[in-house]
């Protein structure tokens, strides 16, 4: 049974995704300056929702979306699983979108669009679609847009691909997977992916039958095939989700979706060996998060965390010590929770490539949109894009 996945159902609210969720309604723009109203947009933005993807331009001003075409399809819909993530080319040119499917009929894809430098459009590729392993829950792609990654749930997998660097087609590797499997456990469930800012690391959170981990691989720099770190994998807690390394390098953060509240170890948090990319637990091992955590965002100084408590609609604020990279939560007298309020259903977050807008997807309503300030506090700028079903947002900048 796949634990990651079924855990928003037990522990959140009722997740009803259906083809109509795909809308490309965007809410009224917050009220902004005068001189902001005719700000350029910069950046691209895409949003899943499930079967389909709305592509945007980002306001540069005030981080609103407009949208630039209607939705384009994934190649699925509903009764067929809908999909969680795509991630967004780091050079502007391609997306990718995991298509989760249905274990029971056939092998789950990669949908892959290439990216009108210009207008920021979405166009499907020739062939649209590749295959991968069964239900890949998340998908990552490299800093360089050199190679695709997906964790495969229920077949213990993750599966590797090169992009041709024309098309952005994608094409297996040999081998095409790495196994997550450990020995003496009968699950092995992986669950979400990452490659480090270097592109030569990538790491996937595990849930085991005994425990939880996170499995550790170098990246080859010509092939994309990934060989394990010795060790092959560092315990973490709980059911644990997104795993995120700071844009220094130098810290690891795995958010526990097991978290019940601020008296239980929501954040594991790590130092990463430069060297071997091994991941050193921190002497703290993990701080405590709100309810059900399921996502991390760390700001481009790496000074600050944000971590998404999906039971609380709140995000949790922390200081990032520069020497151990252990968390502190950012709490005041005003404060003291050190949280703020999103949307409805919170699960992914996301700063812009600018670095100056933070979002927050909302499934169960628009994106929520906020500014750091100073002292590594949010303040709330409004909302944006879909109205609702959104599941993954990625940015891109525009080749213009």
């Amino acid at each position: 049974m796949n634990l990651a996945r079924i855990s928003p159902a037990i522990l959140c609210l009722p997740i009803l995704l259906v083809a109509g969720c795909s809308s490309n309604t965007t809410p009224p723009p917050h009220p902004t300056p005068a001189s902001c109203l005719d700000a350029p947009s910069s950046d691209f933005a895409y949003a899943l929702t499930g079967y389909s993807v709305s592509a945007f331009t980002v306001n540069s001003c005030n981080g609103q979306f407009t949208g630039s075409a209607p939705a384009i399809s994934t190649g699925y819909a509903s009764p067929q699983d809908n999909s969680e993530q795509l991630v967004a080319d780091p050079l502007g040119r391609f997306v990718y979108v995991a298509n989760l499917v249905s274990n029971a009929s056939d092998l789950s894809t990669i949908s892959s669009y290439t990216i009108n430098p210009t207008t920021g459009v979405l166009t499907a590729t020739s062939p649209a679609t590749v295959h991968t392993g069964w239900l890949p829950q998340a998908i990552a792609i490299d800093p360089k847009g050199r190679f695709v990654y997906t964790a495969n749930s229920d077949d213990a997998t993750v599966s590797m691909f090169t992009i041709n660097q024309t098309t952005g087609v994608l094409t297996p590797t040999s081998p095409a997977t790495v196994s997550t499997m450990v020995p003496n456990q009968l699950l092995s469930d992986p669950s979400f992916i990452t490659v480090d800012p270097t592109g030569q690391f990538l790491y996937v959170t595990v849930s085991l039958s005994d425990g939880a981990a996170v499995f550790m691989y170098t990246i080859n720099q010509t092939t994309g095939l990934l060989t394990p770190n010795s060790p092959a994998t560092v315990m973490t807690g709980g059911i644990p989700w997104q795993v995120v390394i700071s844009p220094n390098g130098a810290f690891a953060y795995v958010v526990n979706n097991d978290s019940g509240g601020p008296s239980t170890d929501g954040v594991w948090q790590y130092e990463v060996n430069h060297t071997t990319g091994v991941l050193i637990p921190d002497s703290t091992p993990a701080v405590p998060a709100g309810n059900a955590p399921t996502a991390i965002a760390i700001d481009p100084t790496s000074s600050f965390a944000y971590v998404v408590n999906r039971n609380d609609n709140t995000l949790s604020m922390y200081y990032i010590n520069p020497t151990t990279g252990a968390l502190t939560l950012n709490a005041s007298a005003t404060n003291p929770t050190g949280t703020i309020a999103t949307g409805v259903q919170p699960f992914r977050i996301d700063f812009d490539p600018s670095g100056k807008f933070l979002y927050v997807t909302n499934e169960d309503g628009p994106t929520s949109i906020y500014t750091v300030n100073t002292n590594g506090t949010l303040t709330s700028t409004g909302t944006t894009g879909v109205s609702t079903g959104a599941l993954s947002t990625a940015f891109t900048k525009s080749n213009q």
